[in-house]
């Protein structure tokens, strides 16, 4: 495995030193590489080095981290904030943790949406309302970043065409700080596109997740704040948990909601009984079958 620095049993180790470090066409390779081969992925920068969104989202599962080099020489988890040591197979988890000290944040919200396979189908289109709904509509597309393709849904398809029945992770891009990936798998009963999109905090979650329930068969929308920047990076030193926003759940999963049901987790408690009635009332359901 040539795109990564080091590699052991458990992970693929990358070393990166620059100011923003992204989902680049090497970086996005060691992703995919790790991935086949089942091992986790993590990226050793210095202190002062940010992630763009693409990344900070690829870097999920078992093993994958942001390993940050702090000032003492020690490490550390960018994202979270938990002290790190090298085992001789991986970083993991010292049981200590570091405190953030950032107080910015964006919004991230995550939709999934299915369609029927057919022959006319354009993919992407969806993705393109989200953008359009939370900052501004997107002018670039790509495999890794910078995303550098003019947005253009018709060779989006033809790309995740070709590539069926595997599936495609995408990168897009707006002019707005609007930022996001898409991921294209089949289904047994078609096409599922799940995309997140980050944008400035203050966009309208509610009003994405209600356009999107217009116009196509919803699944279910997550919306979240997280710690970074109006540029939609984030540093080490904003590292820290999601803040739930808001939960929006499309008629597949409750037919009773109509086109959506949304579960507004921030302003209190009410959001929050609503969804546990929910979900306690089809675990009722479900035990009864």
């Amino acid at each position: 495995m040539t795109t990564v620095d080091l590699l052991t049993e458990r992970v693929g180790v990358v070393m990166q030193n620059r100011p923003v470090v992204s989902m680049s066409s090497w970086t996005a390779e060691a992703v995919r590489a790790c991935s086949a081969e089942g091992k986790g992925l993590q990226v050793v920068t210095p202190a002062h080095s940010r992630l763009t969104l693409p990344l900070r989202l690829a870097l999920h599962g078992p093993d994958c981290r942001w390993v940050v080099t702090g000032p003492d020489g020690g490490f550390f988890d960018g994202l979270s904030g938990a002290g790190l040591a090298w085992d001789g197979e991986r970083f993991a988890p010292t049981g200590t943790r570091r405190r953030g000290g950032g107080d910015g944040s964006f919004l991230v919200v995550n939709a999934v949406v299915r369609h029927t396979a057919y022959d006319t189908l354009m993919l992407g289109v969806a993705a393109q309302t989200l953008c359009e709904s939370l900052g501004g509509p997107p002018v670039g597309w790509g495999t890794s970043e910078p995303a550098a393709n003019p947005w253009d849904v018709e060779a989006l398809t033809e790309l995740c065409r070709g590539r069926a029945p595997g599936g495609t992770w995408l990168v897009f891009a707006g002019e707005e700080p609007v930022v996001g990936t898409m991921t294209v798998t089949r289904t047994d009963g078609g096409v599922q596109e799940s995309i997140t999109v980050g944008a400035r905090d203050g966009a309208d979650a509610r009003g994405a997740a209600e356009r999107l329930a217009a116009g196509f068969s919803l699944v279910s929308v997550v919306a979240q704040r997280v710690p970074g920047r109006d540029d939609l990076t984030v540093g080490a030193a904003e590292c820290g948990p999601p803040v739930p926003v808001g939960l929006g759940l499309g008629p597949e999963v409750a037919v009773e909601f109509g086109a959506m049901g949304w579960f507004d987790l921030e302003e209190g408690p009410a959001g929050w009984d609503e969804l546990a009635r929910i979900v306690s009332r089809y675990r009722g359901a479900e035990g009864a079958v």
